[in-house]
């Protein structure tokens, strides 16, 4: 978080505070690295018990606070770092609970900004948030009660593009679990997601395929600056569609806005979004992707196009037959992972939690 007027020294001493718990953390860690360095390795099997460490860790110039849940037992355990998805995400620790109690330690900690954690996500692109999932992972490898020949890492829909991502940049990581991680660009991945936007409030497909259309259009140009004529000409001409009004609805606000301030506002096309994360092609790390790799999604997912993102794992898979991925679509799952239960709640689906313990068994067991 940014730091502000008078409070600047305030956050400046809860800083230097926050990494001399860090320091401490690691401090210990290489203690029972060096008693432990002899313990036998950890099998995957479900434990009846489960213990918990607060921790801090450094990435670049932001100090990472999060929770180790671990196995209750003795042994070097496989471990998983928890990537997170857009957003404010705090540490997930249902995920990481559930890791622990299936025999694989894992790591969540608060996005930057988020919690206890200092820094501010919003200020870099997401790539670059793949840092500190790596800074997490080599915190790990100073631990005696962690096998780093076991070490991964997991993520959920943004998630989804970092750990591919984090393999590509790191020999350190030695699995990947995608949920509802969308292989095609985060351009292309909000299109999808608010054209079901639109389709949910009722509108027909032709008129979705054309406001999709123009989307495109316009975010190309702000991206590119290219084809100005071509992209003001169609979205003044879009102004008078029946359609338009429910564009103006959504979220982003972008076509609440005249067709000058569009088309004319340098400050629009300076967003991260547009010079940096719009066209991030996910395809580029996949390709990179030696590691064992488990890609899940659910057949309701209406964030992450679901069909076009298997089509390029199984394009990869083809063209490098010696690739280690494995992808599960569960029916009935939507981008959460959550099913509709006959009494209309929503859970976790059994079908995935049962999918990833089977891999998980498979490939670190």
């Amino acid at each position: 978080m940014r730091a502000r007027g008078s409070n600047l020294g305030l956050e400046r001493e809860a800083l230097a505070e926050r990494r001399a718990r860090g320091a401490a953390v690691v401090h210990l860690a290489l203690i029972v690295g060096a008693m432990g360095c002899n313990s036998p390795l950890s099998a995957i099997h479900d434990v009846a018990a489960i213990r918990e460490e607060r921790v801090h860790f450094e990435s670049g110039d932001n100090t990472l606070a999060g929770t180790l849940f671990l196995p209750d037992e003795r042994g070097r355990h496989p471990a998983v770092v928890l990537l997170h998805g857009s957003g404010p995400q705090p540490r997930d620790a249902w995920t990481a609970r559930w890791f622990a109690t299936h025999g694989v330690a894992a790591l969540a900690y608060d996005k930057r900004g988020v919690g206890e954690s200092t820094g501010d996500f919003r200020v870099v692109p997401f790539m670059d948030l793949c840092d500190d999932g790596l800074a997490a992972i080599a915190w790990l490898r100073q631990r005696g009660d962690i096998d780093a020949t076991r070490l991964g890492v997991w993520g959920l829909s943004q998630g989804g593009w970092l750990g591919p991502l984090a393999a590509s940049r790191s020999r350190d990581v030695k699995f990947v679990v995608a949920v509802s991680g969308p292989l095609v660009s985060p351009g292309e991945q909000m299109v999808f997601f608010y054209a079901n936007r639109l389709r949910e409030q009722g509108l027909s497909a032709g008129d979705i395929d054309e406001a999709s259309v123009l989307r495109r259009q316009v975010w190309r140009y702000l991206s590119t600056g290219d084809a100005y004529a071509e992209t003001k000409a169609a979205l003044s001409l879009a102004t008078a569609r029946a359609w338009f009004p429910a564009l103006q609805q959504q979220e982003d606000g972008l076509f609440k806005r005249s067709v000058p301030e569009i088309m004319d506002d340098a400050a629009l096309r300076r967003r991260q979004w547009f010079r940096q994360e719009m066209n991030y092609d996910p395809a580029t790390a996949l390709r990179k992707l030696t590691v064992p790799a488990l890609f899940i999604y659910g057949d309701q997912d209406t964030i992450t196009p679901v069909a076009p993102s298997v089509d390029v794992l199984r394009h990869t898979t083809a063209e490098r037959p010696g690739s280690n991925i494995s992808i599960e679509v569960i029916p009935g799952a939507d981008h959460g992972m959550r099913s509709e239960q006959p009494d209309g709640l929503r859970i976790i689906a059994p079908a995935y939690l049962e999918a990833m313990s089977r891999w998980l068994k498979r490939t670190l067991g």
